[in-house]
């Protein structure tokens, strides 16, 4: 009676063991069969109009088969067999001896690198944070890195592109290439299947800032915000740099820039006696401008004090694009066709174009700190310094 017993409990656990793995790369064996559909392949199923559709166990969205029974038959055998070569990966990595760690498990691995080596800004970092959450969302987020394939890639991208455009799809893709990059570094994938993709076509949807506009807006403009459109336009900087940029940055007739956006990879000593005819003024005309009867140590500073800033404090950079934007609105300067209006970033441009009509192209370039082999040996002159001299002399 015992060894009954014993035998009826052992073939209990035995059941219930089975049981549990009869589970198979997202194939649930248990599942009740229906007579009418005995010999289906799983995951397949039909709608009520006899269309058939295959549902994956992994991402749970479905892909339709069309009517054909004998070939939808054959599409879900061979999805079937795919979900069981996956799962099977796990182990022969196991037995090679290979992490075979999949995209989404990656993601903050890459991200805990990536902050480690670069130590990006904050702004840099958030925006990082925000591509990496919606790659976590993509359809091979599951897939083990080197089962990533360009044709993945690709798709990924084109939806981008036609959904959130190319601008977008564009970053996207460059983050994307660094994730893989990084990943082939610890052995996690063997090649990057980003760098076959083409890059998204880029139509710019900001129209460019002609000189006329820009002297009717500072026509208008109150004197801090003409003082940071004479400096935009006569050092070639960004908002982020003009915001920040202080007198005590002007010695020895240089105005140095530590650029923002560089994180400290470009910084330039702008002679001050750099001029432009189109404005009729010299770095140095406009550092003097900026003096007034305010004590600052800005040079772009708020003249008189209100609820939330007092006289003399450093305009912010959202407070110098949101003035220019409202004078520009208020002449009603209005983008091009399928293009937004411009700018306080356009000043930007506007300046390389005007610097290359009488400087040349490699000053302009030099200026807005871009490098090529020739501006280095034209105009780097660090002698120790880890500034890089633009002057026109």
């Amino acid at each position: 009676m015992r060894a009954v017993l014993a035998r009826s409990r052992s073939g209990s656990a035995i059941t219930t063991l089975c049981r549990r793995a009869r589970s198979i790369g997202g194939i649930d064996l248990n599942r009740r069969r229906i007579a009418s559909r005995r010999g289906w392949p799983a995951n397949l199923y039909q709608k009520t109009d006899g269309y058939f559709y295959y549902r994956n166990p992994m991402t749970d969205k479905t892909k339709g088969l069309g009517r054909d029974k004998a070939a939808a038959f054959s599409e879900a055998r061979a999805g079937n067999a795919m979900l069981a070569s996956l799962n099977k990966s796990d182990l022969a990595a196991w037995v090679l001896g290979i992490e075979d760690m999949t995209f989404k498990a990656w993601i903050p691995e890459y991200r805990k690198l990536w902050v480690e080596l670069k130590a990006p800004a904050g702004s840099t970092l958030e925006a990082a944070d925000r591509y990496l959450t919606r790659f976590e969302a993509t359809d091979f987020a599951h897939l083990p890195m080197r089962q990533i394939t360009t044709v993945h890639v690709a798709r990924y991208l084109d939806g981008l592109a036609a959904n959130s455009g190319s601008g977008a799809a564009t970053n996207m893709r460059a983050r994307l290439m660094d994730v893989f990059a990084y990943a082939i570094t610890k052995g996690h994938a063997d090649s990057n299947p980003v760098s076959a993709t083409l890059p998204p076509m880029y139509a710019p949807k900001r129209d460019r800032l002609s000189l006329e506009q820009f002297h009717a807006i500072r026509a208008k403009a109150t004197p801090w915000l003409v003082n940071a459109m004479n400096l935009a336009l006569l050092t070639g900087q960004r908002v982020s740099d003009i915001s920040t940029m202080r007198f005590a940055d002007v010695k020895d007739g240089y105005l140095y820039v530590d650029q923002a956006k560089a994180q400290g990879t470009t910084k330039l000593k702008l002679d001050t006696n750099i001029r432009m005819d189109a404005l009729g003024m010299s770095i140095s005309d406009a550092v003097k401008q900026c003096r007034d009867r305010i004590v600052s140590a800005s040079l772009v500073h708020q003249t008189r004090t209100s609820g939330t800033y007092r006289a003399g404090d450093a305009v912010s950079q959202d407070g110098i694009s949101n003035a220019f934007s409202d004078v520009r609105d208020a002449l009603r300067i209005a983008g091009g066709k399928d293009k937004t209006p411009p700018t306080f970033h356009e000043i930007r441009s506007l300046a390389e174009r005007e610097y290359r009509k009488q400087y040349g192209k490699e000053f302009a370039q030099a200026l807005l700190g871009h490098k090529t082999e020739i501006m280095s040996s034209k105009y780097d002159d660090l002698r120790g310094s880890d500034y890089q001299i633009v002057s026109i002399k």
